[in-house]
């Protein structure tokens, strides 16, 4: 009786005394004394081998979701989507101001830097998303860590007090601070495809539009999906 430890092996035999090589395919086969054997022909898989493939419920689920909708991406197929990750948007903010800084030309400590929502890469260049808003946001604190003077010019001009709490900040134009001086601004762009997020970052001089320092950085989609996932359990349904 012999097991089967191998199907389809294929080799390239080169040979010694000419320019061409022969290729092979066949079985190997490990006999009860020890010695390896080969078949000329591929042999089936035995049952109960251990070696067969079955599909499991992925599988079968997978082509459901592609029966009902064709554009569907299982992470399993076309990409990697673990059930939990200790990297979240902060770190890859991080890193981005890591690479940003090792590359940055004429910024001193001195320089007032604001920073600004990243946007889609299209004709307006004013669509932002929940992506980009939170980007900007950890990048302040990011920035900082590097010794940089950060500006933050959604201060409105004083203290808005209600019952419900003390506000400074305001995306209302004519609420925020009359005089707000910057000398560069860190802004950006998000390219979206299947996989993920493109960030292209820059720091530009306010004065001379020139990019003193300029990063890129991958965000993959399931960091992306998470954030959005944040903002539909806040929408009420109506």
């Amino acid at each position: 009786m012999k097991r089967l430890i191998a199907l389809l092996a294929m080799g390239l035999a080169a040979s010694l005394t000419a320019c061409t090589s022969t290729e092979s395919i066949g079985s190997f086969w490990l006999g009860d004394d020890g010695e390896i054997s080969h078949s000329a022909e591929p042999v089936p898989v035995p049952r109960g081998s251990g070696l067969e493939y079955h599909p499991d419920s992925r599988d079968r689920e997978y082509q459901q979701h592609i029966a009902v909708d064709p554009g569907y991406r299982d992470p399993l197929h076309q990409g990697f989507s673990p059930s939990q990750t200790h990297k979240r948007l902060n770190d890859y903010a991080s890193q981005l101001a890591m690479d940003l800084m090792d590359n940055a030309t004429r910024l001193t400590q001195q320089d007032m830097v604001g920073v600004t929502s990243f946007v889609r890469l299209n004709e307006s260049l004013g669509d932002s998303t929940v992506l980009g808003n939170q980007l900007s946001e950890y990048l302040i604190a990011e920035l900082q860590d590097f010794g940089l003077a950060i500006v933050d010019f959604k201060m409105a001009g004083g203290v808005t007090v209600t019952p419900f709490g003390d506000f400074v900040l305001s995306r209302k134009a004519n609420a925020l601070a009359k005089q707000v001086s910057m000398d560069h601004v860190v802004t950006g762009t998000i390219i979206e495809d299947d996989r993920g997020v493109r960030i292209n970052a820059r720091i530009v001089s306010m004065q001379n539009k020139q990019v003193v320092a300029s990063a890129n950085i991958y965000i993959p989609a399931f960091i992306v999906t998470d954030l959005n996932k944040g903002l539909t359990a806040q929408v009420p349904v109506q």
